[in-house]
């Protein structure tokens, strides 16, 4: 590298011998004296040429430095001016905190707030509807510029900086807004949201932006800077029009005024422009002619200890861009427009494990070059390059000198000569091995979060929700397969809840899409994300076809039931109608005493007939309730759990355990049951059904076996929170291997039995939220138990 410098060297010093040896050859003026005077002159020509330069460039810098300088400044009064309000904002809200929430005390503390900050034209206290409580304008305004603003009043962006200070209980800096024939306009707001007893309010300060210009200004940068507030090129407040910072005719900067929003900028400019040293070439000239000639020996001498300074100077900047060079940690490789290397720092060569001389002058393919991918200046020779693109990026495989292949990233952008023309290319190189292992692992974690999401049976959603409307977001395929690529799925069945989310901000149902004609499980929660976003997630899976499978399933349990129950009436129709007969035949008897006693009778005994037709109504009433107990009994109805008093349900059980007793010559039946009985959940006529079909069992079992036995117990014993029912008989027992069977559906212990008793019997204190359990009776036979839960309070 250094021999390519050397080289670069003396081209140039040979170019300018042979120039001076052309101006020589070219000049008619005898030796002696006059070549040395040309020769100064036109050193000297060179010498003002460089000193115009110098010297407007360093009274721009200069200019320039100054204007940044003071600038600053006035930035730096204009945040601190605001920081103070703010200061001063949250100390009358502690006075308000402390002394209440009146008006005398706003007045009095706002007074003082308002002689303190001039620019603060008015302070006014806010409820969250927005409406003004009370206000107070800056001395210097007249009060009735100004009205108890409603919230509709104020402007959009004080309106978005009220709510946006409400929600997120911070301090919030309207951007800037203008009132037509205001003379204190524009303005801007700053919003200080705090709560007292329990409510919300917020403590409004607008400020002229014209007086906190002015404030802010130090009278010492009047005389020589202008300063505005700008939007854009657009002049808000002050008087300094804009001016172009890269316009050298004045000079001028501008920069961010922050707290106030990034809209808003500070701009400053000199109030006269950059004074030119000659305004006129002949003048230039002239200048330059005279000054040889009366100061040439001082200036002589002067220049050459400038020149001087300016080399060690120029050295130092040399050596110092050398050593940053080195310094940086991405290699840096310069090609020209051939694509030969003419530069490479130390960085590059560490990176590929080539020396510089290895690598300067090499064309491409060059040897670190690890793949067969074309060079990026081939591919970007061939586009249009576009400035807002800069730098172009490229991954890359880099090949070390040891032959081990890394991953880098390169960073490519047109090298420019002095003339601004495109010269070669320049690129920036870095290992970048890490950072290709770590996206080759979030990629797959990417991948493996996707099909996780895909593997769910569910419609997963993410909706954001925003001022301009809800966004979908993340969702899997089945969301996209079931409702498309749109948010309307997801809000048609989250409008279909009709219970609110909880405290958490959760909820969760079986919902009926009506839009949809289907059911979904859904499950909905409400996040905020760190960055204040709010979401919401909902997964929903599709269960139309459980829903009817269950009402088929119920449909059956219920034609199940009745059949059991119908079934239990068939098996004992020879006793129902021995029991209807009955009374039957006592009427017909009854009725026929008073015929023929009426009709023998010389009078009639009032009394005795009286009674005989009680006794005919005694019967009748026997009739009719019997036909009522089988009729609810057999009566086809679903399963409704309702507070029942249990004594109900087992005068029930007595009442058609009768005929059971009747039924099979020898069963008792025995009810051991505690004097007072609670009132527990249940649907009465399944309940009977079930303590029904047991009974019915233990007495086919004990006839079948012949057990010496036959006495059946119905034992109920009562719990803390639950009652215990038991049917216990003393018949054969049923053995390990039929109890695991026992409740299946169509299995019978019977030799002509269906095999559903049991298995409706089970099935309706399923319904009941409890299960019927069997185990051995310890005096021999079996016992069937179920539990039901006792109504608190009752």
């Amino acid at each position: 590298m250094s021999e390519a410098h050397s080289t670069y060297s003396s081209q140039i010093m040979d170019r300018f011998g042979e120039s001076v040896t052309a101006l020589k050859k070219q000049s008619k003026l005898s030796t002696g004296i006059t070549p040395f005077i040309w020769a100064i002159a036109v050193l000297l020509i060179v010498i003002f040429a460089a000193l115009y330069i110098n010297v407007r460039t360093n009274n721009e810098t200069i200019l320039r430095t100054n204007i940044m300088k003071s600038t600053t400044q006035v930035a730096n009064n204009i945040e601190l001016r605001l920081t103070s309000t703010s200061s001063t904002m949250a100390r009358v809200i502690e006075k308000l905190e402390q002394e209440g929430p009146n008006k005398e005390v706003f007045d009095k503390y706002g007074r003082e707030f308002l002689l303190q900050n001039p620019e603060v034209i008015l302070l006014r206290l806010i409820e969250p509807n927005g409406k003004g409580i009370t206000s107070l304008v800056g001395p210097r305004i007249r009060n009735e510029s100004f009205r108890q603003y409603n919230y509709l009043d104020y402007p959009p962006v004080v309106r978005d900086s009220i709510r946006d200070a409400f929600a997120t209980k911070r301090v919030v800096y309207s951007s800037y807004w203008e009132i037509p024939y205001d003379s204190t306009s524009p303005n801007t707001v700053i919003i200080y949201p705090f709560t007292l007893n329990e409510k919300e309010y917020v403590l409004l300060a607008r400020i002229s932006l014209s007086r906190l210009l002015e404030e802010s200004v130090p009278n010492i940068l009047r005389s020589d800077y202008e300063f505005s507030l700008m939007h854009g090129t657009e002049l808000i407040a002050g008087k300094a029009l804009y001016n172009p910072p890269d316009d050298f005719t004045i000079p001028s900067y501008i920069r961010s005024a922050d707290p106030l929003p990034s809209s808003i900028q500070l701009y400053g400019c000199n109030l006269v422009e950059s004074p030119l040293i000659f305004a006129s070439p002949l003048l230039f000239w002239l200048g330059s002619l005279m000054l040889f000639l009366l100061l040439l020996l001082f200036f002589l001498y002067k220049k050459m200890v400038q020149n001087q300074n300016a080399l060690d100077a120029a050295t130092k900047e040399v050596e110092l861009r050398r050593s940053i060079e080195r310094s940086m940690l991405m290699g840096v490789l310069i090609t020209d427009m051939n694509s030969t290397i003419i530069y490479l720092n130390q960085s590059m060569c560490n990176l590929c494990g080539y020396s510089e001389n290895e690598l300067l002058g090499k064309e491409s393919p060059y040897p670190f070059w690890g793949d067969s991918t074309p060079l990026p200046s081939t591919i970007l020779s061939a586009k249009d390059l576009n400035a807002s693109e800069l730098p172009y990026r490229f991954d890359i495989t880099i090949r070390k000198k040891n032959s081990q292949k890394i991953k880098g990233m390169l960073l490519a952008s047109p090298f420019y000569s002095q003339d601004g023309e495109q010269s070669g290319w320049i690129y920036l190189i870095r290992d970048n091995t890490n950072d290709f292992n770590s996206q080759t692992l979030i990629n797959d974690a990417i991948a493996s979060y996707e099909k996780l999401l895909n593997s769910v049976n569910s419609c997963i959603s993410v909706v954001t929700h925003k001022p301009s409307g809800n966004i979908l977001g993340m969702r899997n395929d089945l969301y996209v397969e079931t409702m498309g690529s749109t948010v309307k799925g997801h809000q048609d069945i989250s409008r279909s809840f009709h219970e609110p989310f909880n405290a958490e901000g959760k909820r969760t149902g079986d919902i009926w899409v009506s839009s949809m004609k289907k059911w979904f499980n859904v499950s909905e929660s409400r996040i905020t994300l760190p960055g204040g976003s709010h979401v919401t997630l909902q997964t929903a899976q599709d269960i139309t076809d459980k829903k009817i499978s269950e009402k088929t399933l119920e449909e059956q349990t219920n034609k199940m039931e009745i059949s059991s129950r119908l079934i239990t009436l068939g098996e004992m129709a020879s006793t129902i109608t021995h029991e209807i007969n009955q009374p039957l035949t006592a009427i017909v008897a009854y009725t026929s005493t008073a015929i023929e006693v009426m009709d023998n009778a010389s009078e009639v005994n009032k009394k005795q007939v009286i009674e005989v037709f009680q006794k005919v109504a005694a019967q009748a009433t026997r009739i009719d309730k019997i036909i009522k107990n089988i009729r609810s009994f057999a009566k086809r109805r679903s399963t409704s759990l309702e507070p029942i008093l249990l004594g109900n349900v087992l005068n029930d059980t007595m009442e058609l355990g009768k005929l059971i007793e009747k039924k099979y010559n020898g069963v008792r039946l025995n009810y051991e049951v505690p004097k007072t009985l609670p009132t527990v959940m249940c649907d009465p006529v399944q309940v009977v059904q079930i303590l029904l079909n047991l009974i019915r069992n233990a007495a086919d079992a004990c006839t079948e076996a012949k057990s010496p036995n036959l006495e059946i117990t119905v034992r109920v014993t009562k719990e803390e929170d639950h009652v215990a029912i038991a049917v216990e008989d003393h018949g054969p027992g049923i053995n390990d291997t039929m109890k695991a069977s026992l409740f299946t559906p169509f299995f019978s212990t019977k030799k002509n039995g269906l095999g559903l008793g049991l298995s409706t019997c089970q099935t309706i204190a399923e319904a009941h939220n409890t299960r019927l359990e069997v185990r051995d009776n310890p005096g021999g036979g079996t016992i069937f138990s179920f539990e039901l839960k006792i109504v608190a309070n009752n």
